[in-house]
């Protein structure tokens, strides 16, 4: 796949001889160094800690480097760009989503159309953004694997679900944060996919406690990420970027974040209500419509998705049984 970024951005490669954390000018990566943007060793978590300084020389770093120099993309192995402490998830968070989920989900007995379900959404939507607040869970940042990576299906699901999404990657200690304040703690962007095992998630055993995010949720290689970290200063407007899902070449997503319950500023304010927020952590946003529920199509071994987001950038995951 080829990779380019407008502007910069940051990533972590590998050319052979173990990681690195790289500037992405163009289609090019610098490798950066011990002290070159923040005192200490150049890490993510070092970087992210710093981000507030940071942002500006990363900013002037990427302005004067040469065209020349650095290492194609293509020439390296491409990680999962962010190495958070914590992962924070959006559920149920897209409009087109809710509704979809409502119409799948209708009872035999309901004698009500398709559009009367989708304009009873539409209200109970309005209804939850004015008086409720956004679903938010805890994620493993064991989950992640990379933008190029394979995903491992378990064998005791069968029915195993893709959600791209656009993630926030927080950039300062963020605590009770109002929702006018809260895009200062926003230090840029990635693209995510919350693979989820639908047939573990709701357990009839475990349903009076909820679903088993666990199982479903946080498998080891069950959130691509990547393939690049883009600072929000190269984003002119987050609420734009256009989100689009392929399976083996199939269009099942595409929606704009414009169409969010929950904006950003919204679920910052919220997740920052309840826990700390850290530097470099990551919050998943939600997912549009389009999931397998809706096709009637689960992931099998074998098939490739592409997820992607305009301005961040595109990954490519095939899907490989868990050998076991």
């Amino acid at each position: 796949m080829t990779r380019s970024v407008h502007g910069h951005a940051l990533g972590r490669f590998d050319d052979g001889t173990g990681p690195f954390l790289g500037l992405v000018v163009g289609d090019r990566v610098h490798r950066l160094q011990v002290g070159d943007l923040a005192d200490g060793p150049a890490t993510y978590l070092t970087l992210l800690e710093a981000w507030a300084t940071v942002s500006s020389r990363l900013a002037e770093r990427a302005r004067t480097a040469d065209p020349a120099a650095g290492v194609p993309v293509a020439d390296l192995q491409v990680l999962a760009p962010v190495e958070p402490r914590q992962v924070f998830q959006a559920g149920a968070n897209y409009r087109s989503h809710v509704a979809e989920m409502i119409i799948s989900g209708k009872a035999p007995d309901d004698p009500r159309s398709d559009d009367e379900l989708r304009r009873a959404a539409e209200e109970e939507m309005d209804e939850k953004v004015r008086k409720g607040s956004p679903f938010i869970f805890v994620g493993l940042p064991t989950a992640l694997c990379g933008p190029d990576d394979d995903v491992v299906l378990p064998p005791e699901a069968s029915r195993v679900d893709w959600e791209a999404e656009l993630a926030v990657v927080i950039g300062s200690r963020t605590h009770r944060v109002s929702r006018e304040q809260a895009m200062d703690s926003v230090a840029g962007y990635t693209v995510c996919n919350d693979v989820s095992a639908r047939d573990l998630q709701f357990p009839a055993e475990h349903r009076v406690l909820g679903g088993d995010w666990l199982r479903a949720k946080h498998r080891p290689t069950f959130l691509p990420t990547g393939p690049f970290f883009v600072p929000a200063d190269q984003v002119h407007d987050h609420r734009q970027l256009r989100i689009t899902f392929d399976l083996d070449g199939e269009r099942m997503q595409d929606d704009v974040p414009a169409n969010l319950l929950f904006d950003v500023p919204g679920l910052i304010a919220s997740a920052s209500a309840a826990a700390v927020l850290l530097p470099g952590d990551l919050l998943l946003t939600g997912s549009p419509a389009g999931n397998g529920g809706h096709w009637k199509r689960w992931l099998q071994p074998g098939d490739v998705m592409e997820a992607a987001i305009e301005g961040l950038g595109a990954q490519r995951n095939r899907c490989v049984a868990e050998v076991v």
